[in-house]
């Protein structure tokens, strides 16, 4: 269930000087993770290069401290088309949580793409095994005609030797707002890993605008889960 917050509430936090905001994820970026945060699982890094266009993905997330219940989750998504440039695409996001209880966590910040910068707030539900991995991430957009988006990634690493390892992962977003879908995706990753580094196959299918057809794009990938 999204996170819907009061009226009054969107009108104070619209208030928001936007530089103060711009210094604020500025500060997140580059000092916490150097400064503050604690060991948890590697950084992954993905590019994905496909006939029609390529991607850029990056995701940190990680805890204060090993018994922090406060952390700081960051996204950063680069698109690029190799033929028509209105397809170019980015997102960045950076959200402080908090744990409420194991896996479950409430967060706010902010997110930077094509239409701005904007003041976000969201829950999340993370599980991080040897093997599976799940995030669910309902998000909205606090502005005049607030928008939503809910992300989830499933992604699952059996082992088929000391050395090798399946490696699949199914990543789905839906952003939408009162006028209705504005842009919404499902990227399919399935292919092997070796020595920590991941590679395959991709599918990717796109949808955009209120009634989107599907704009799809096949390729290959390359991932590396860094510290």
């Amino acid at each position: 269930m999204l996170l819907i917050l009061p009226i009054n509430l969107l009108s104070i936090l619209k208030l928001i000087n936007v530089k103060l905001i711009r210094i604020i994820g500025t500060f997140l970026i580059i000092l916490l993770p150097s400064n503050f945060l604690a060991k948890a699982q590697p950084v992954p890094i993905e590019l994905m290069i496909g006939h029609k266009y390529g991607t850029v993905n990056l995701i940190y997330d990680r805890h204060f401290s090993q018994n922090s219940r406060f952390g700081l989750f960051h996204m950063n998504t680069v698109q690029f088309d190799f033929k028509n440039k209105m397809y170019n695409s980015f997102i960045l996001q950076d959200q402080l949580y908090f744990e409420l209880i194991i896996n479950f966590r409430i967060a706010g910040g902010v997110v930077y793409s094509n239409g701005g910068l904007n003041t976000t707030a969201g829950l999340q539900y993370v599980y991080g095994g040897k093997k599976l991995f799940f995030l669910c991430a309902p998000r909205i957009n606090i502005k005049n005609n607030p928008s939503y988006d809910l992300m989830t990634i499933i992604q699952y690493k059996p082992e088929i030797s000391d050395h090798l390892k399946l490696y699949t992962r199914f990543e789905l977003l839906h952003l939408f707002d009162s006028g209705g879908n504005i842009k919404s995706y499902q990227w399919i990753r399935i292919g092997l890993e070796i020595n920590g580094i991941q590679f395959g196959l991709a599918a990717d299918f796109d949808e955009y605008g209120p009634s989107p057809s599907t704009k799809s794009n096949f390729g290959v990938f390359i991932r590396k889960e860094i510290f």
